[in-house]
């Protein structure tokens, strides 16, 4: 039979709250006692439970990740997410705390409904993922919840942030493209509500700029409503004409673009260069492997636990940003330039 609080208090002599505050060290108990307890605790086997645990210490033990799914595919599948998410679970289990998730739909967020999580404080704190308005993240912080963001600029003062050096991915990732002699280059991304995708359209803009090449507002198109497959990317290109290469804000997106230009008769890189951005697992295996910028996404959630935990015993404030640099990753999809 399992050994109970009750057990241990009668063996030690003293009252259940007693033995409560002797495992949890707590001040108003002397340390003979605490001693004492603890010794009888380990010879009976005795385990505390953890929902008394929990209890007690008025914590759950459980943090939360929060997505929002504002169109069709859910953002949890995306595998730059997925990655993340492998991050945060392996810093959980290190911490021995447990991970929820959460997903509330665009039009609760337009609606300022936080997640049930939140409102039920049923999470010790709260890792948001992706894009959020940022007074709907101010919104779960008034309830009371340490928050930390993640792929998401909030404001500096009140949100702690994880964040990708976005605007140096685009601008290393055009440079190398002009460097290997395209000057025609588009810029193809998701929806513009991302300051992560504007940022790294910044840096694209900054490297072309750099090469005293003009930017032109045609070469540059943003998928609004996010919408699937690549009918929309075929538009624009058949609009444009088929530039010497793209940049595109995302690694999905650029095996979107790589699919749309085959089913134009084009080969990538021989006719058209693409580089993409997050270095997904899938850039590696595709064919041609995907020339991408690097984001060490396992690091970015791990970093987000952290940070976290850290706000919760008080160790630091609300504000702190830490951005992790983009790295190029080199592969075959970009055409190389001819060397005389």
């Amino acid at each position: 039979m399992k050994v109970t609080i009750y057990d241990l208090a009668k063996k030690a002599g003293v009252s259940i709250s007693t033995a409560s505050k002797a495992l949890n060290d707590r001040k108003d108990v002397g340390e003979d006692t605490k001693r004492k307890i603890r010794e009888l605790a380990g010879k009976m086997n005795y385990e505390p439970s953890h929902s008394a645990r929990s209890l007690a210490m008025k914590k759950t033990e459980n943090i939360g990740v929060v997505t929002a799914r504002y169109y069709s595919s859910p953002m949890l599948t995306n595998p730059f997410y997925s990655r993340i998410i492998e991050g945060i679970e392996e810093q959980l289990i290190n911490s021995e705390l447990n991970l929820v998730t959460g997903v509330v739909k665009g039009t609760q967020v337009e609606a300022m409904q936080i997640p049930k999580m939140a409102r039920e404080k049923s999470v010790d704190g709260i890792i948001t993922l992706g894009y959020f308005p940022e007074k709907y993240v101010e919104l779960i912080v008034s309830r009371g919840l340490h928050v930390v963001s993640i792929d998401n600029y909030t404001n500096a003062g009140k949100v702690s942030s994880v964040i990708v050096n976005d605007e140096e991915g685009g601008y290393i990732a055009v440079n190398y493209l002009i460097n290997e002699g395209h000057r025609r280059i588009a810029f193809i991304s998701g929806t513009s509500k991302r300051k992560s995708f504007m940022l790294r359209g910044e840096g694209y803009r900054r490297a072309l700029e750099g090469a005293g090449i003009a930017f032109d507002e045609k070469l540059t198109v943003y998928n609004e409503q996010e919408e699937p497959g690549y009918g929309w990317m075929k538009d624009f290109i058949g609009k444009i004409g088929v530039p010497d290469a793209v940049f595109c804000s995302n690694d999905v997106t650029a095996i979107l673009a790589i699919n749309t230009f085959r089913d134009m008769g084009l080969t990538v890189p021989d006719d058209v260069s693409v580089v993409g951005f997050d270095n997904i697992e899938l850039t590696s295996h595709f064919i041609p492997s995907i020339t991408t910028v690097d984001v060490d996404k396992e690091k970015m959630g791990a970093q987000s636990v952290s940070m976290l935990l850290n706000l919760m015993a008080k160790k630091e404030k609300p504000g702190e940003k830490v951005v992790f640099p983009a790295n190029l990753v080199i592969r075959d999809s970009v055409r190389k330039k001819i060397k005389a």
